[in-house]
């Protein structure tokens, strides 16, 4: 296998396939490399952990065509040394006599040798095997900003294996996309490029949405989400993601949601998230706690830790109503705050006092989103 290519025009998508190789304890793990196969003037690089497969294809100009297996570690790092306008020469020489043999990448001055590996034994991700059983078409702006808005509200925790991914719920062209760890929730609500004839609900596991999301760009372009029984399989910008799906039932997250608001109060975004950051400094480090209390004309902050130091703060808002008093978790309400772009947010609340629905004052008319995240109140 000889061929040459700029390290620009890879070098971005091969961090994204290195990072999911396989890190396991052993250095004999196959999972640890990246597959390098070129054919018809194409360079493939094919990477899996056993949960993920991810392969770019990019063209090069090949003098010999073949396939092998590299360290995925070894191959990030010394190619990250290299000035991304290198061109750099790979050379591996067929030897049927051999299992293992030598990449030589060169560029200018500088060599790197790097032990190789058959590509036979490479797993084959079983996504290939299956019959697809419903496609998904969305734009890929949006459904970037689906997984930006809602990825951070599933939960880790190994436990509650039913929590750890990103619910799909389709019903015609409608999607509504669901992530909760049991006290904060996402709830986004969207339409697809093309609707389903059935109803149809998915569940993909954390790890799929977060490669999902940077493969994905800003544009208007349609991506096609292939289902399987397992597995989801998407081309998309040069990538091919193929993922295993959480297969479990999920929770009715539906029945958070407040039936009936009685209390909706503006609040400006930015100015709240400097505030409780200030007053989170001295609040339990167990809950996170800051108690907010709404008050006419203004939104007063308080916490306090163990050890009995308060933090106070208080700012103005536009609000003439009975007092509501809630305590929240500060990191959960940043979050929150963080990935919305409306600069008033809305706080809106039902009795008796639960949970706090957090809704954009204003998605704009482009958006094509609506969006309410949930928190659970704090019982100090």
């Amino acid at each position: 296998m000889e061929f040459t290519a700029p390290l620009a025009t890879f070098i971005k998508p091969l961090q994204n396939i290195c990072s999911i190789a396989g890190t396991a304890s052993t250095n004999d793990d196959i999972t640890q490399n990246v597959v390098l196969t070129v054919k018809s003037n194409t360079l493939t690089l094919r990477a899996t952990n056993y949960r993920i497969e991810l392969s770019y294809s990019v063209p090069v100009s090949a003098t010999s065509e073949g396939e092998i297996l590299v360290s995925a570690s070894k191959l990030r790092e010394t190619l990250s040394k290299l000035p991304q306008s290198s061109l750099v020469s790979f050379n591996c020489p067929e030897d049927e006599d051999e299992l293992n043999s030598d990449l030589t990448l060169a560029t200018g001055q500088t060599t790197f040798k790097i032990r190789t590996r058959s590509a036979d034994t490479f797993p084959d991700f079983e996504a290939a095997h299956e019959e697809v059983e419903q496609v998904l078409a969305i734009e890929q702006s949006k459904l970037r900003r689906i997984i930006e808005g809602s990825i951070f509200c599933i939960s880790q925790e190994e436990f509650r294996e039913y929590l750890r991914g990103m619910r799909l719920e389709i019903e015609g062209d409608n999607l509504t996309v669901f992530t909760s760890d049991g006290h904060r929730m996402a709830m986004i609500e969207t339409t697809l490029s093309r609707p389903l004839r059935d109803a149809y609900g998915v569940t993909l596991i954390r790890p799929c949405a977060a490669e999902l999301y940077k493969i994905l760009d800003n544009s208007e372009d349609i991506i096609e989400l292939s289902f399987t029984k397992n597995t989801v399989t998407t081309v998309c910008n040069g990538f091919k993601l193929s993922s295993k799906l959480l297969i479990c039932n999920f929770p009715n997250v539906r029945g958070v949601l407040p039936r009936e608001i009685k209390t909706t109060i503006p609040v400006n975004r930015t100015e709240l998230k400097a505030e409780i950051s200030k007053v989170a400094v001295l609040s339990s480090k167990r809950i996170n706690g800051v108690n907010l209390v709404f008050d006419d004309g203004f939104l007063h902050l308080r916490s306090e830790n163990s050890e009995h130091e308060i933090a106070t703060s208080q700012m103005a808002i536009n609000y003439q109503g009975s007092s509501v008093d809630v305590t929240l978790n500060a990191s959960y309400v940043n979050e929150v705050l963080s990935v919305m772009s409306s600069e008033q947010v809305i706080f809106n609340f039902s009795q008796p006092l639960i949970n706090a629905m957090i809704t954009p004052a204003d998605e704009g008319p482009d958006s094509k989103l609506h969006t309410r995240y949930i928190i659970s109140r704090v019982v100090v």
